[in-house]
């Protein structure tokens, strides 16, 4: 029966056709059932405006914000840094027209916690929540490394079945590590597929069912043999976080990072339904100020000191920005960042459609970038883009 429980808190829209597909789906499963409905009825892939059609969680803020400054000269910096890529803009333009040219919603730069350069797309302000996609990731992967700093999870080699007793009497579970759920070698299958709705992919984003979703999943491989990116990993992160914290992500998110912080406003995060059953979207979803994920990035080049509290081992931080290709693991990415170029020990949390949090602890900079439904990742792109910038900023 179509008896999803969050779906059918959605008045139909009177299109026949919608109509008809949803009479289709009454002899499907509730999670496959809200995958298709929301999917057509919002649109099959993601965008900004998604999580207004999604159950919240408030993250609060403590009401005492920290501050970055502003510059005075830097500030004119869109009009005098100019901006050439081969591949998708051929011609040199000024960073205010280069921001504009890819729908750019939010940029931002900061340097020595000054703000050098601040862009808004109407109708996008300093005070609008932004969606994260996987540029969240990090943010769970940071959790990680607090709960073990706290001993609530003893080590990265610890088995995950550990922690979620409900794996332990399946085959292969029992030698997955919480390292291979960081480093996406855990061997778990999860089909991508460009949100296909037959993705899990997309039954992860438009579902109403992650916790069934997780208890389903299968494996493909045993752990360390390869590298596979997917959101499963990431979204049993949040499940340990859950077990070992007696409460919910959000809850741990915000007595942990988003308070000490002193963000300037209380986020939310998207779940996947409305009942005792719900869970964040921790593969994405969260919804905060650019400005704000800005701080996190403060918090990782202060080496995870805020003013003078160590928020974040600075041992996490070393390990989970540099390369470690142990066990199939990627060169290039690890703990769910990605790492580079090499030469400048830059580091990035990236997510769909251009999303960075792209951070260069050699000059103290922090870049973040929004867009929406334009040049997908093409992380390539706008890390040329960030070093002709940060090369700029040198002379100015």
């Amino acid at each position: 029966m179509f008896n999803s429980y969050f779906c059918i808190n959605f008045y139909f829209p009177k299109s026949s056709t919608i109509v008809g597909v949803l009479v289709l789906l009454m002899v499907l499963g509730s999670t496959y059932s809200c995958t298709i409905y929301r999917s057509v009825r919002y649109g099959a892939l993601p965008n900004q405006n998604d999580y207004k059609h999604f159950a919240q969680r408030q993250i609060d803020n403590n009401g005492a914000p920290f501050c970055f400054s502003y510059g005075e000269k830097e500030y004119k910096l869109g009009s005098t840094i100019g901006l050439t890529n081969r591949d998708l803009n051929s011609t040199n333009v000024s960073l205010d027209s280069l921001v504009q040219l890819h729908k750019t919603l939010s940029f931002l730069i900061i340097r020595n916690d000054t703000i050098l350069y601040e862009y808004y797309q109407e109708p996008y302000s300093d005070i609008a929540l932004l969606s994260s996609f996987s540029m969240v990731k990090p943010m769970i992967s940071t959790l990680i490394g607090i709960a073990i700093e706290e001993g609530r999870v003893r080590s990265v080699e610890d088995r995950i079945v550990d922690y979620l007793p409900e794996y332990r009497n399946r085959s292969g579970w029992g030698k997955i590590k919480v390292r291979h759920l960081l480093h996406h070698t855990s061997g778990i299958k999860f089909t991508d597929g460009k949100f296909s709705l037959t993705s899990d992919n997309a039954k992860y984003y438009w579902g109403n069912g992650l916790r069934d979703e997780l208890s389903n999943a299968t494996l493909e491989t045993t752990p360390d043999i390869k590298f596979k990116y997917s959101s499963v990993n990431t979204q049993l992160l949040g499940r340990i976080i859950e077990e070992v914290t007696e409460g919910t992500v959000s809850e741990y998110l915000e007595a942990k990072l988003w308070k000490p912080l002193g963000m300037e406003a209380p986020a939310s995060w998207s779940l996947d339904r409305k009942d005792e059953k719900a869970m964040e979207k921790v593969f994405c979803c969260l919804q905060a100020r650019a400005i704000d994920f800005a701080k996190f990035g403060r918090l990782y080049l202060n080496d995870g000191n805020w003013n003078g509290q160590q928020i974040v081992p600075k041992k996490w931080i070393a390990y989970s920005t540099t390369s470690d290709p142990s066990g199939g693991n990627k060169h290039y990415y690890n703990n769910n960042w990605g790492l580079g170029p090499m030469k400048y020990g830059s580091y990035f949390a990236v997510g769909l459609y251009g999303q960075f949090l792209y951070l260069y602890p050699e000059k103290n900079i922090i870049i973040v970038r929004f867009g929406n439904t334009d040049t997908s990742y093409h992380p390539n792109y706008w890390k040329e883009t960030f070093l002709q910038i940060i090369d700029q900023l040198e002379s100015k």
